[in-house]
């Protein structure tokens, strides 16, 4: 069984799908048999910018995260496991 409890609802995420990258905010988690993810989605680009203003609903299962190459925002630390000036950093995701 996949454990995501670590996952809360507002955190940001980050996928990668047929080559084109969306980010976006968690709006529910479920931790039971088949955990999965709720959130809201929108395409950027390869600098982090949107490319337009389409958003869209999207579920999750655990099971496909590494497949998406799923990123999560880890707020308060740096890519070195330190906090010293920065706000966070992306870390990917295997469930």
């Amino acid at each position: 069984m996949n454990n995501i409890n670590y996952l809360r609802e507002m955190d940001s995420v980050r996928i990668v799908q047929s080559g084109i990258t969306y980010e976006g905010v968690i709006d529910k988690v479920v931790n039971n048999d088949f955990p999965f993810i709720e959130g809201k989605f929108y395409e950027i680009d390869d600098i982090g910018q949107r490319v337009d203003n389409i958003r869209f609903n999207a579920t999750i299962y655990a099971q496909s995260f590494k497949g998406l190459q799923m990123e999560w925002w880890y707020e308060g630390q740096g890519g070195d496991n330190s906090a010293i000036g920065c706000s966070g950093a992306w870390e990917k995701l295997v469930s």
